[in-house]
Parts: structure tokens; sequence; C-alpha cells
């Protein structure tokens, strides 16, 4: 007996899938505390296929979470031996906390969707060692950066998100801060 979740989707129900996923990304940027019924709404599905595809906030939440990672999987292979991977990399990762700021705050509170964001913390860390490495062979950034240092600098850039209003606020002031500390990383320069 084949179940659901192994079982290929049809075209229909896919398309049904990803229009669910565009509209919580959509309002998930503002914020967390979205009625289930206005995401079915914006994504022009009826409850039921809603709730056929997530059950509640957080498996919803967890499913663009799984997106963002794969996207960022997707942006590491596509920038595999590139110089300038890690701060493809990082920006990315910026950007996504940044729109996502929300579902971060949700995963706060709930244990199972904290987990979902754990894993993808430490994928992260997988995917960030080798263009690290590379961006020290380079030269682009100081030598005795860490994977560690890496993450200190995601939480500050996270401080700045968490005082931006609104989405725009979030997005200006995280990449006003990355920038700031990318500055912070790179070797000085000789004048």
């Amino acid at each position: 007996m084949a179940t659901t979740s192994t079982a290929p989707k049809r075209k229909d129900a896919r398309r049904n899938r990803e229009a669910i996923l565009a509209a919580a990304r959509e309002l998930f940027a503002d914020s967390a505390d979205v009625p289930m019924y206005e995401v079915a709404r914006r994504a022009g599905v009826g409850q039921a296929t809603l709730y056929r595809n997530f059950p509640d906030r957080r498996d919803l939440a967890a499913a663009l979470l799984l997106d963002e990672m794969e996207h960022t999987e997707q942006l590491a292979a596509e920038h595999a031996g590139d110089p300038d991977a890690f701060f493809v990399l990082v920006r990315s990762v910026v950007e996504t906390i940044a729109r996502f700021h929300p579902v971060g705050e949700l995963a706060k509170e709930d244990a199972c969707l904290g987990s979902a964001l754990d894993t993808r913390r430490r994928r992260l860390r997988e995917l960030l060692k080798e263009p690290l490495r590379a961006a020290k062979a380079a030269g682009t950034v100081r030598c005795d950066l860490t994977i560690d240092d890496v993450f200190l600098m995601v939480l500050m850039v996270r401080g700045a998100i968490d005082s931006g209003e609104g989405p725009s606020g979030r997005s200006a002031a995280a990449g006003r801060a990355l920038a700031l500390l990318l500055d912070g990383i790179t070797p000085a320069r000789a004048t």
C-alpha cells in the first residue's frame, strides 16, 4: 500500500501545494500569526486542500524552512568553486532570516519547529565550511575567521533585524548590519 507522502503527486496537487507555499511566504513576511483560512484564500484553494497538505501552521512553517534550505543547497552547488561563494551564501542566509523573521519567532515558541530550524542550522554549517575555507585561501576574509564566528555574525544581524519595523525595515536593517560585519571580516588593505 503506497502512502501519500511517497506517492507522486498529481500536477494539480503539486500546483496547489506550490500556491499554498507562495501565499504563506507572502503572508508570513508580515506575521506568523496568520489564520490558516487566509493562507488558503490567498492561495486560491479550499481549506480542505490546505489542511490536507499542511495540518497546521507549524507544518506550513517547517515546509517553508525546508524550501529555503533546498534553495540554499542549490545556491551552494551553483557557486561551488566560485571564490565569492562564501559571500553569496552569507547574503542569502541573511536575506532569508530577514524575510522569514516571523517564522523564526514562531520557532522560538514551538519545539518541533525549533528542531527544524536547528536542522537547518546544522546543514548551513556544513554548506559554509568549504566556501569559508576557499575565501580564507583567496585572502578575501580574515584568516582567523571560524564557522562559529560566521554564526555569531548571523546572530548579530538577527539582532539588527529584530529592531526593524515590517519587512522593508527588517530588510534594510539586515543589509546595513551585514555590510558593516562583512567590512569587519575582510583583511585590512594597505593604503
